[in-house]
């Protein structure tokens, strides 16, 4: 009898504000009532996971920083697999699935998830669920939702189809013992009328699953109405302005000498959104040595 298909996977998640994290957090949480163990991680926690040897599918949740950068907490995992010296098979025995999130108000819509995919399948990993990228101008939700949904059956499938293999290949094991021991017990037969009326055949039919429908984000199951995950709000400001009326007291501004007021000049100015944006965000640099 074989042994219990192990449904653990590993859930990384690399996030600039909490959002990516939130999601994972939730992903795990769902994971439990689905009969699944996600080993969740910051993709900085290299420490605590090692892909080089991981056996389970993988599961990452990422956001877009700055001009269509990964968060800064992905910056070392994308040095290490960013190494031109990396074999194109370095990641040929990872399974794994991704989420990215971005703003399609911004030029580099969802580019940190893009980027991690692509170095992915460039070293030979290979994708048990389809690519979800969620926008933040429509709402995150919209795409996150369903796609967590469909994470549950692509993992099933996934977790399936290797108990298939398993027992496909405990079979063939069966199957070679069976032959080695026919044929030791050939040899022994001595009777050469007995020998050449022995004849042993033997049959393996093993069915392989029926493709099933591949999750899809346009079609759900159970549909979008079902799903129970809630985007948290973002996280509050670092700076909160409160307006008050004046209280009739004159109040006194600190003198500012203009000896400590500089006229810098500025070195460059991007747009980081794009033309049609209708918020238009700059990034600007000050020349201040």
């Amino acid at each position: 009898m074989c042994c219990k298909t192990n449904r653990r996977f590993l859930l990384l998640y690399a996030s600039q504000k909490g959002q990516a994290k939130a999601i994972a957090e939730e992903i795990c949480q769902q994971a439990k009532e689905h009969g699944f163990e996600a080993d969740i991680h910051c993709i900085s926690e290299s420490e605590q996971y090692n892909l080089d040897k991981e056996k389970d599918p993988v599961v990452i949740v990422t956001s877009t920083t700055g001009t269509g950068e990964p968060p800064d907490t992905a910056v070392k995992f994308l040095k290490e697999i960013n190494n031109k010296s990396l074999p194109s098979d370095h990641f040929s025995h990872i399974r794994y699935g991704l989420l990215g999130l971005g703003d399609s108000e911004y030029t580099f819509f969802c580019n940190g998830g893009k980027i991690i995919d692509k170095r992915f399948v460039e070293l030979g990993a290979q994708r048990f669920y389809e690519v979800g990228l969620a926008d933040d101008a429509v709402g995150l939700e919209l795409v996150v939702e369903p796609w967590i949904t469909g994470l549950w059956v692509a993992l099933n499938q996934e977790f399936a189809s290797r108990k298939e293999d398993k027992n496909t290949s405990f079979c063939a094991n069966k199957f070679s013992n069976l032959c080695l021991s026919l044929q030791a017990e050939h040899l022994k037969i001595e009777d050469s009328d007995v020998k050449n009326n022995l004849s042993s055949k033997a049959y393996i039919n093993s069915e392989l699953p029926t493709e099933s429908s591949q999750p899809s984000l346009s079609c759900s199951v159970p549909p979008l109405s079902k799903a129970t995950l809630n985007i948290p709000a973002l996280p509050p400001e670092y700076l909160e302005v409160q307006f008050e009326e004046s209280s009739g007291q004159e109040v006194s501004l600190p003198y500012v000498s203009e000896s400590s007021i500089f006229h810098v000049p500025v070195t460059k100015a991007i747009q980081i959104t794009m033309d049609d944006a209708i918020k238009k965000t700059l990034l600007i640099e000050l020349d201040i040595s």
